[in-house]
Order: C-alpha cells, then sequence, then structure tokens
C-alpha cells in the first residue's frame, strides 16, 4: 500500500528531473524569468490600477528593475577592472606562498625536491591559469551573460504582458473542480516568491554591509568587491560562506598577512552565524518554511541539475515546489518533510528550568 502511494509521486519526479537536465538550456532563462516575472507582478500591478496599459506598466516595471541591476553591474563590473589590474601581483605571491610551502614540507616530511617540484608545478599549472586564459574566459562569459540576459529581459517582459493567458491556459487544463486550486496556488506562489526575495535582498545588503565594515576595518585589499561577493554567495546556504572564507583567505592572503587571513576567517564565521540564527530567521524564515536538509538536498540537485545557475535558483524553486505539494493530495507527505517542525523542543529546556527551580528554592531558604 505504501509502495503503491509513491509510485506516482516518484515516477513523476523522475519525468520532472529528466526534463530539467535534458531541456536545460531552454529552461534555465525560462525559470530566470518566471522568478523576476513573479517578483514584478506587484509593481505592475501597481502601474495598472493607476490608469498604465498593461503593457507600459509591464515596461515600466521591467525598466525599474533594469536600472537597479544596471547599478550593481557597473559598480561589481568596475571593482573586476581593478582586481584584474594586480591579477599578475596576486599570483606571484600566491607562487612565493607556493615556494615557501614547498620548502617547509621538505623539511618537515623528508620528501625529496624533485616530487615536490613536480608535485607543485602541475598543481600549480591546475589551480593557476594564465592571465590572459582568465581575460579570454571573462570576455566570453560577460558576452555570454550579455545576451542571456536581454532573452531573460524579453521573456520577462512577455511573462507580465501575457500572465493573464497563462492563468486561463492552466484552468482550461485542469477540471472546474480545480478552478479554486490553482487560484490559491497562483497567488500563494506570488505571495512567497516576492516575499523571499525581498526578504533575501534585504538580508543581503546587511550582510553585504557587515562583511565590507569588517573587511575595510582590518585593512583588506578589496574589501567592497569581497563583501559584495560574499553576500551574493550567501544566498546559497550553508556552503555560501564555506566558498566566501576560501576565496577571501586565498586573496587576502596575497596581500596581508596570516594573522589578518586568521581574524579575516572568524569574523566571517562569526557574521554568519549571527545571520544564520538571527537574521535568517526574522527576515527569510518567516517566509518560507523550509528544513535544512530540504535546503541542502535542493542546493546539491541544483547544482547537479543545472550546474551554478541551479545552486543559486534552489532556494526559490524549492519554495514553489513546497507550495504545490501543499495542495496536491499525493504529494503532501513531502510537503510535509520539507517543512520546519517547528514543535520539536530542546532537551536541554527542563534542566535549565530545574537548575532555575533549585537556584530559586535555595535562595529562598537563605
Amino acid at each position: 500500500m505504501v509502495f503503491a502511494k509513491l509510485v506516482n509521486p516518484l515516477l513523476c519526479f523522475i519525468i520532472v528531473f529528466a526534463l530539467l537536465y535534458l531541456g536545460q538550456q531552454i529552461l534555465k532563462p525560462l525559470a530566470f524569468a518566471c522568478l523576476m516575472a513573479l517578483l514584478l507582478i506587484t509593481p505592475c500591478k501597481f502601474f495598472e490600477r493607476q490608469g498604465f496599459p498593461r503593457g507600459a506598466a509591464a515596461l515600466i516595471s521591467m525598466l525599474m528593475a533594469s536600472i537597479v541591476f544596471v547599478i550593481v553591474f557597473y559598480y561589481i563590473s568596475n571593482s573586476i577592472v581593478s582586481f584584474r589590474k594586480d591579477l599578475p601581483l596576486m599570483i606571484q605571491n600566491i607562487n612565493e606562498s607556493i615556494r615557501q610551502l614547498e620548502l617547509w614540507a621538505q623539511k618537515t616530511f623528508h620528501i625529496s625536491r624533485e616530487n615536490m617540484q613536480s608535485f607543485v608545478e602541475s598543481s600549480s599549472n591546475d589551480v593557476l591559469p594564465s592571465t590572459s586564459s582568465i581575460i579570454n574566459q571573462t570576455v566570453t562569459t560577460v558576452t555570454s551573460l550579455l545576451f542571456l540576459g536581454i532573452l531573460i529581459f524579453i521573456t520577462t517582459f512577455l511573462l507580465l504582458l501575457y500572465r493573464g493567458l497563462i492563468v486561463k491556459f492552466f484552468l482550461a487544463l485542469f477540471a472546474d473542480q480545480f478552478a479554486k486550486n490553482i487560484h490559491n496556488v497562483f497567488s500563494r506562489m506570488q505571495f512567497v516568491i516576492r516575499s523571499y526575495i525581498i526578504g533575501l535582498l534585504i538580508e543581503m545588503i546587511i550582510i553585504a554591509i557587515a562583511y565590507c565594515s569588517v573587511l575595510l576595518i582590518l585593512g583588506v585589499e578589496y574589501a567592497l568587491l569581497l563583501g559584495v561577493i560574499g553576500a551574493v554567495l550567501n544566498i546559497i546556504p550553508y556552503l555560501g560562506v564555506i566558498i566566501t572564507c576560501v576565496l577571501t583567505a586565498l586573496i587576502t592572503l596575497t596581500t596581508d598577512s596570516p594573522s589578518t587571513v586568521v581574524w579575516v576567517v572568524i569574523s566571517l564565521i562569526i557574521i554568519h552565524m549571527i545571520d544564520t540564527n538571527i537574521l535568517m530567521p526574522k527576515i527569510v524564515g518567516s517566509k518560507v518554511k523550509i528544513n535544512a536538509l530540504a535546503s541542502i538536498v535542493g542546493v546539491i540537485t541544483g547544482s547537479a541539475l543545472w550546474g551554478l545557475p541551479g545552486t543559486f535558483m534552489a532556494m526559490p524553486i524549492i519554495a514553489i515546489m513546497k507550495v504545490l505539494f501543499e495542495e496536491i493530495e499525493p504529494f503532501k507527505p513531502f510537503a510535509i518533510i520539507m517543512g520546519d517542525d517547528t514543535e520539536v523542543k530542546s532537551m536541554s529546556k527542563p534542566v535549565i528550568n530545574k537548575l532555575a527551580k533549585s537556584v530559586g528554592r535555595r535562595r529562598a531558604k537563605k
């Protein structure tokens, strides 16, 4: 009986994952456009209520979002250009650090110089590519992102323009008795995604300010760039802080002392702990209840299916899936396992209560 209930949902998962993997070239920009459209529906409706036609309202909303994106992109690109100028010197410093590590390993582990040099040379070629290859790869990446951005812009505009037809399509696709569920799903998806992304943007701004402030206080070069990159990587649950610490430590090691690197890593970890335990539950956690296990599994699955874009889009897609699972009867068990178990109580609370009561009794006797 249990396996009979699992057959249909698991078969649906297999088909969906196969389609996501095989059609990723088409579905990646479409997924980004759908998220942008869900985020921009509210300003689009606002302009429509002011008397603007739907096409004009959608275009104004898109232009406003594009202005914000261009400002952020301009700042990051200027920082990357400045970073690229110092890249040869940083590579030279990294090579010097590798040479010092080579001498230490020879003395400590009694490794022959020839074996150590061959190992270091092969590792350096893999880890530190030439400057020309980095520049060529950067130009190719920027060109691809520009084309992809134009495609997402047009697709988002069309989704906002024809959103009424999309709702009618799903209403006509299913029976009339599911009309209420479909409207409920669309409204909840819009609320969850809008609230989640807005909360995530607020958290990113706070984390960026915290990272940049700490790195500036410690005198780290490229503090603003590293702070913004760290805030963007913070979107990736639990793994983003590890990538941020490793990247920041490597860059800081080439320009500052090892003690500064240690303080930088400690500061980033402290900020992440404050964010995870205070900011995230208050700002983002209240918008969508997803537990840590579902987040990690979602990030791993998204990375395996779509690579880096899938890693960043994992959490919004998981939030949408949870909304769908809660409305579809066979998938409700999956919504339960994705949710946050707020009823779990700490085992230490009774112990703390007993200690407090015992202390109170002793004071009363005195």
